[in-house]
């Protein structure tokens, strides 16, 4: 009856999030500070501007009239109006705006951006305020209930001034939270742990994905590899029916799993990467370790979370004889038929 409970739970929940494959999503906010000007700059995936428009294809008008109504401006309390907004689509089918504000002398600066409660739950979008001389002037992850900030301003004044350090913590909570709601990466982990007869299986398969999504983040964020998503999402998917269906072929004989692990482990990094790229961090070549070390340990942290729930109930139901013979196929199904919809999904209505 146990069983039959937890194979009902895993198909329920495979059903249920079939299609939140991704998390919240990641956008960001790039400001420039010169004198007499302030310059701003905000990248949105498409699945963000479908939300901000509510599902409609907007027009390149469209797009222009919710450019200028992405950022409010304050100096010293007083509201500065754009005075140029411009939308445009990348080639990669990000949405960039770029704005211009006045910028008097003052002694405080005021941004609210004002886009974010019309994005999904826990959307995040990187924040940084720079000056002419590529001084950091402020740096935050901004969210629906976080998406005002103040900056003083007495310290822009000095190009000299040191950038302050990356929000570790911040960057660590989003690698947890990314991990959490990446139901695919984890759908890819559960498969590989079904095929694990032994403890020593599954910490050559845990090692293996950790090093190799680490050396694929690391090499992505950097800029030294470079890998369209709409080729990594896909292959994300593939990876897990691959495993499922060996998984329903071979049964628990998969002794080359850790090998494979890596291999489709260095694909998943690629996937993990698109959050840290899409928020521009290494985009400028600088201040890239700090914000990449604490998103990867989030990233382990999130994992070795999930880890520690499922294998317990695994290992549980291993040492009944029904589990091997039925249930674990049954599993297997579950998690290709997952993949499968992933794929098709990714491929054809992306």
């Amino acid at each position: 009856m146990l069983i039959r409970r937890f194979i009902a739970t895993l198909a329920f929940l495979s059903a249920a999030i079939s299609s939140f494959a991704h998390d919240p999503g990641l956008s960001s906010a790039k400001l420039v500070l010169e004198y007499g000007a302030l310059h701003a700059t905000l990248t949105f995936a498409p699945a963000d501007i479908d939300s901000i428009c509510n599902g409609e294809k907007p027009s390149l008008a469209q797009l222009n009239q919710v450019a200028a109504q992405s950022l409010e401006i304050w100096f010293d309390g007083k509201k500065q109006l754009a005075t140029e907004s411009k939308a445009r689509v990348l080639d990669n089918k990000d949405v960039e705006f770029a704005l211009s504000f006045p910028a008097p002398a003052a002694s405080k600066l005021r941004i609210n951006s004002a886009l974010l409660d019309r994005l999904a739950f826990g959307h995040r979008q990187y924040f940084s305020l720079t000056s002419a001389y590529g001084s950091t002037l402020s740096e935050k992850l901004l969210s629906a209930t976080s998406h005002d900030i103040e900056v003083p301003l007495s310290a822009a004044a000095s190009a000299q001034t040191p950038p302050p350090s990356h929000p570790f913590t911040q960057f660590l909570g989003m690698g947890v939270r990314h991990i959490l709601t990446g139901y695919d990466h984890l759908l890819f982990l559960f498969a590989l742990l079904i095929g694990c007869r032994r403890f020593s299986s599954v910490i050559k398969v845990i090692t293996a994905f950790t090093v190799a999504h680490s050396i694929s983040l690391a090499l992505a964020t950097l800029g030294w590899v470079e890998i369209p998503g709409r080729i990594v999402e896909p292959l994300i998917a593939a990876s897990i029916v691959y495993v499922g269906v060996e998984n329903l072929v071979r049964r628990q004989n998969v002794s080359h799993r850790a090998l494979l692990t890596f291999g489709f482990g260095l694909v998943h990094g690629f996937g993990f990467a698109g959050a840290l790229r899409e928020m521009g961090v290494g985009v400028n070549g600088g201040a890239v370790a700090i914000p990449l070390l604490a998103f990867n340990s989030g990233v382990e942290i999130g994992q070795m979370m999930v880890a520690s729930v499922i294998l317990p109930i695994l290992w549980h139901f291993k040492d009944k004889p029904q589990f091997a013979i039925r249930w674990a196929p049954v599993c297997s199904a579950i998690v290709v038929l997952a993949g499968g919809f992933w794929f098709v999904q990714r491929v054809f209505f992306s």
